[in-house]
């Protein structure tokens, strides 16, 4: 390398001696730009010899793992599918850990103490109400698996949740396939222990479910192409198996009568510290044994959240459903026929405000016109009630809550409930108690 230098000097003097019109500033530059690449050549040779170090090491000792490391998602569509380039530099890394799933558990221990005398689910007891077995992971870079199982005191193990994402479908879609929770609304998407609330709203509960809604099925989402950007619109259409969770009255019990249904979520950031989200949702069902599509129900649903400070911030939360059920009747053995409601609604309205990171109250008002109900045995139109709660997060991971609610049914009567309520978090979880 030396050899080269001497080299290009000598060129530079023959230059000078052959041009002497050159000036002396020009010279100067010029033995500036030799020096430059005499540094250049000298790093140059560094780099060379340190790989051949690192080559003679990994001759003697072989290739060593190298720490695996988590990039965030680029963009929605992305959310929990890994690049090409990072599962490929996983393997090739020796880093066989990268094909582990994330596992994770969440623990929801719930203490109910009720006037009603009647022995029911979890009434006048402490009970690990549901334990979720989490497991997740990308199956290539294209889709990713979500599995849940859960464990509870009142019922057998149950599958929960099992579907695979697929990413990437032409047109930016998205496709889930397997037993999940449906795109509707928006209380029953959520897993029960990360409500805003001990138990489900009672309008989902009634037409729903206890637990919300998760059946096996077919969704395709994604964003709505339109030439603005403050409000986004993303819809959602899918089909699933018939029926409804239990204690749910929407559809029939028939799982072989699958029920359709389509949701349009328009979010809108309305400043950096308030938006709000408007929502609709469409289902059709049957609600007998036969293939008619008896049941047509609408959805609405809107949140609006506002910060007052970075740790403090209001949400109102609130959703309705309307029904139209035909042949609303039922006949009897001795030919009496009972009519029914033929258009029952409900809907919930709920207030949460967070005081701190740490501490945060709320309440909640329910209520719900009952399906397939004689009215003649009805004292009240509608199931009403009202919440209040209290609850203190420990940490993203741990977090309590006592609740105190009063219900006036439409069979009559009334109750008043206290939960206690205690959620933990180990492993990986998606959604921590935040």
């Amino acid at each position: 390398m030396s050899s080269l230098i001497i080299f290009l000097i000598a060129c530079v003097g023959f230059a000078q001696a052959g041009w002497a019109e050159v000036s002396e500033q020009q010279v100067a530059q010029l033995h500036q730009s030799v020096q430059r690449l005499g540094q250049l050549v000298e790093e140059l040779q560094g780099t060379v010899h340190a790989q051949q170090q690192r080559i003679a090491q990994l001759e003697q000792t072989g290739p060593q793992p190298e720490p695996a490391t988590v990039q965030p998602p680029t963009s929605a569509a992305q959310a929990g599918a890994p690049s090409v380039g990072a599962l490929a530099s996983q393997i090739s890394g020796g880093n066989l850990s990268a094909f582990n799933p994330e596992i994770g558990v969440v623990a929801d221990v719930v203490g109910q103490l009720s006037e009603s005398s009647a022995d029911g689910e979890g009434n006048d007891k402490l009970s690990a109400r549901e334990v979720e077995l989490v497991f997740a992971h990308p199956v290539d870079p294209y889709s990713r698996l979500d599995v849940t199982a859960t464990f509870s005191d009142f019922e057998a193990a149950a599958l929960e949740e099992a579907y695979l994402t697929r990413y990437d479908l032409p047109g930016e879609l998205r496709a889930r396939l397997g037993r999940m929770r449906p795109t509707i609304g928006k209380a029953t998407t959520t897993h029960g222990e990360r409500l805003d609330t001990v138990d489900y709203p009672l309008v989902v509960q009634r037409y729903l479910g206890n637990e919300g809604l998760f059946r096996t099925g077919l969704e395709l989402n994604g964003f709505l192409p339109v030439p603005w950007t403050a409000v986004t619109h993303e819809l959602a259409v899918g089909t699933m198996e018939g029926g409804v969770g239990e204690g749910g009255a929407l559809f029939g019990e028939t799982l072989r009568r699958p029920s359709f249904y389509a949701h349009l979520k328009n979010f809108w950031d309305i400043s950096d510290t308030t938006n709000a989200e408007l929502g609709a949702t469409y289902l059709v069902g049957s609600r007998d044994d036969d293939a008619r599509f008896e049941v047509n129900a609408l959805g609405l649903d809107a949140t609006f959240v506002h910060y007052a400070t970075p740790t403090n911030k209001v949400k109102w939360q609130n959703e309705l459903y309307l029904q139209d059920r035909d042949e609303a009747f039922s006949i009897a053995e001795d030919g009496t026929r009972t009519n029914f409601h033929d258009n029952p609604w409900g809907f919930y309205s709920l207030l949460d405000y967070r005081l701190s990171p740490r501490l945060g109250v709320g309440g909640r008002l329910d209520y719900v016109e009952p399906v397939d109900i004689d009215p003649l045995h009805l004292v009240r139109h509608a199931d009403t009630a009202w919440s209040g709660y209290v609850t203190l997060y420990q940490s993203e991971f741990a977090r309590w809550r006592l609740q105190y609610r009063h219900t006036n049914f439409a069979l009559g009567g009334d109750d008043n409930t206290v939960f206690a309520q205690g959620t933990f978090i180990i492993g990986v979880d998606r959604h921590p108690l935040q």
